[in-house]
């Protein structure tokens, strides 16, 4: 079996949740993980989830492991932050911390196309007197403020991925850090409704999906309703949904329902 993408499609989040358990149980590959932190087996498949009516409810199916309490506190600390600055810097990164202080940098903002080693330091002197200008960047205002005035705008991207920290797992800026899953989030103005398009890494189907999926669709409707438009779908694909081993009797259990 290739290692191809399932495709689920799905009135409801908790439906959406339903099927892709069941079909990465099914058509899902065997893996292994061996990372320092957790060493377990998982079925894993790349999946796209396209849901059509993302707050409707049930929401959040009853078998999901989601303690009520938790969809709002998780979703204030994506949109708003933890008011608490101590929980809210007692992790490696968030979500809000990414994508609404995301590290921007001026330099490369009028970096050229370079490919000659020589020309990198001379062009760091010209455009910024050798000093890296950074700034914080809030990236979902300025996706809300520019589809305001331009609804037809099919660049909106959002981004949570630092290459320089995140993509160096054993590098002297990450060696016990972990990396945000949630990588992309680009939003789609189409016939007067905002779709949402949300790209993951890797995403814990049975334990992490159902809380990702309900927050990212608070977001979408936060960013609809400042806008001034409907809530259209909800599209989230995972490169690596997976269900690791110790959730997969809970998961079959789901399968005989």
């Amino acid at each position: 079996m290739p290692y191809a993408p399932i495709i689920i499609e799905a009135d409801t989040l908790a439906e959406a949740w339903e099927k892709a358990v069941i079909a990465v149980m099914k058509q899902g590959h065997d893996r292994h993980v061996d990372a320092l932190d957790y060493m377990t087996n998982e079925k894993d498949s790349p999946v796209f989830l396209m849901v059509k009516n993302p707050l409707k409810e049930p929401r959040i199916h009853p078998k999901a492991p989601v303690i009520e309490s938790q969809k709002a506190d998780y979703t204030r600390d994506v949109i708003f932050g933890n008011p608490d600055p101590n929980k809210e810097n007692a992790f490696d990164y968030t979500y809000h911390a990414r994508f609404r202080c995301y590290p921007d940098c001026e330099l490369r903002a009028d970096w050229p196309n370079i490919v000659k080693d020589e020309d990198i330091e001379k062009t760091i002197q010209k455009l910024t007197d050798g000093k890296c200008i950074c700034k914080p960047m809030d990236q979902l205002q300025v996706a809300i403020d520019t589809l305001k005035k331009d609804p037809t705008r099919r660049s909106i991207v959002m981004v949570s991925w630092i290459p320089s920290r995140d993509s160096i797992k054993f590098g002297p800026k990450r060696e016990k850090s972990g990396s945000p899953c949630i990588v992309y989030i680009q939003p789609q103005i189409v016939e007067g409704k905002l779709h949402l398009f949300v790209v993951m890494k890797t995403n814990d189907l049975y334990n992490a999906w159902p809380l990702n999926a309900y927050a990212m669709t608070e977001l979408q409707k936060y960013m609809a309703e400042q806008i001034g438009v409907e809530v259209g779908t909800y599209n989230h694909f995972s490169v690596s949904m997976n269900i690791y081993q110790d959730m997969f009797e809970e998961a079959k259990e789901l399968m005989k329902e």
